[in-house]
C-alpha cells in the first residue's frame, strides 16, 4: 500500500558571503512551521473561503478564493511588504503570528539591510517528492554586524493586504558581517 501524499511544511537554507564571495557561514533545516495565515489561504483555495486571515498590521479580513488570484511573493529590490523578509526576533512561533517579532528595515545604514528581489523557481520533481524554492538576497552595507534571528514569508493578496504565512527562527542566529551578503531560500516541499 502507498503512503498518503503529505504536505511537509517547508525547508529552509542560509548562506553569508563575505564582500568577496567567499562563503563564511551556512545553515539549512526543516521549516518550524507554516502559520494560520498559510491554512487560510489554503482554506479559501479549495473553494470555502471567509476564513478571517490577519494582515501583517494586526488587522482582520476574510479572505475568499477570487482574493488568491492577486497572490504574490515576488517582492522586489528596497520592497520589505512581502516576499522574504528577516528580522532579529526569537520568539517561537505561535499559530496566529501575523508578523516579524522585530523586522530589519531596507537601507544601507547601520542595523538595515538592502534587501534585493525576490525570485521564485520551477517546480522540481525528483522521485516522489515535489518542491520549488523562493530566495531573496540582502546585503549588510552598513559598518556594524547584524544578525539574524527571523526570517519570514508574507505573501501579498493584491490590494487586499499582507499576510505572513511562514516564520523561520533560526537558532543561534546567522551573523552578517558588514559588506557581506545573505540569500534565504524558503522550499515548500511534499512527499508524494
Amino acid at each position: 500500500m502507498r503512503k498518503p501524499m503529505l504536505l511537509e511544511n517547508f525547508e529552509w537554507e542560509v548562506i553569508v558571503k563575505d564582500k568577496n564571495g567567499k562563503v563564511i557561514a551556512r545553515k539549512k533545516g526543516k521549516g518550524d512551521s507554516y502559520l494560520k495565515n498559510h491554512m487560510v489561504l489554503v482554506f479559501a483555495l479549495y473553494g470555502a473561503g471567509g476564513e478571517n486571515g490577519v494582515r501583517t498590521d494586526g488587522s482582520l479580513t476574510a479572505i475568499m478564493k477570487s482574493d488568491l488570484a492577486n497572490a504574490d511573493v515576488s517582492a522586489g529590490e528596497g520592497e520589505t511588504g512581502y516576499g522574504i523578509v528577516f528580522g532579529t526576533g526569537s520568539d517561537p512561533n505561535s499559530p496566529g503570528m501575523y508578523n516579524l517579532q522585530s523586522p530589519i528595515s531596507h537601507g544601507d545604514g547601520d542595523n538595515q539591510l538592502h534587501y534585493y528581489g525576490v525570485s521564485v523557481g520551477n517546480i522540481v520533481v525528483e522521485g516522489n517528492v515535489v518542491y520549488f524554492e523562493i530566495s531573496r538576497d540582502a546585503k549588510n552595507n552598513g559598518s556594524v554586524v547584524i544578525t539574524i534571528y527571523e526570517a519570514g514569508l508574507i505573501v501579498k493578496l493584491g490590494t487586499l493586504g499582507n499576510f505572513l504565512v511562514g516564520r523561520q527562527v533560526i537558532s543561534g542566529g546567522i551573523t552578517v558581517p558588514a559588506g557581506a551578503t545573505l540569500t534565504f531560500k524558503f522550499r515548500p516541499k511534499i512527499t508524494v
